[in-house]
């Protein structure tokens, strides 16, 4: 026997007559604040709007078909061609809604982070990255980043230490 609602609907025939008008979805994207060793992030030069010039995590749209920790990883090989790393090598940040965060509507990010050894990684600009550089983190405070990225760097440094991450 199906199950009905108040409204003596199965589940199927609800899902058949259900509409989202009334709330609409945001896009989902994800972010990797890739650290090594707790002293540089790699940041890429973002090549399009918006932010165009700014410095930015590598990440952006996740796709239908992965969850937001594939999207990272994906995201990172196509920004940074950054490969090797697994669903077992990243730490998840935290989610970002806030209002405003970017510019083209109701985006919100899922964000990772990946400790690494600074001399293991080889990167290379692609992708919708105009350059990708190892940045200390004591000099992030003076540049303008894009979107929420300060927010999140913030609380990915945070995380590390809670971790200890260092020690392993």
């Amino acid at each position: 026997m199906e199950l009905r609602d108040q409204n003596g609907m199965t589940e199927a025939e609800f899902l058949a007559a259900y509409t989202d008008k009334h709330y609409p979805a945001p896009y989902l994207t994800a972010d990797v604040v890739l650290l090594s060793e707790g002293t540089e992030v790699l940041m890429i030069r973002r090549k399009g709007h918006p932010y165009m010039g700014c410095w930015a995590l590598p990440g952006g749209f996740v796709n239908p078909d992965e969850n937001a920790a594939q999207g990272a990883l994906r995201e990172l090989m196509e920004e940074t061609n950054v490969t090797g790393y697994t669903l077992d090598d990243i730490y998840e940040i935290g989610l970002f809604s806030d209002p405003g965060r970017d510019p083209r509507g109701w985006i919100v990010s899922d964000a990772f982070l990946v400790p690494v050894k600074r001399g293991d990684i080889h990167f290379k600009a692609g992708d919708d990255a105009a350059d990708a550089a190892w940045i200390p983190v004591e000099k992030l405070s003076e540049m303008p980043l894009a979107f929420d990225h300060r927010k999140v760097l913030e609380k990915a440094l945070k995380l590390y230490a809670s971790l200890n991450l260092a020690a392993r």
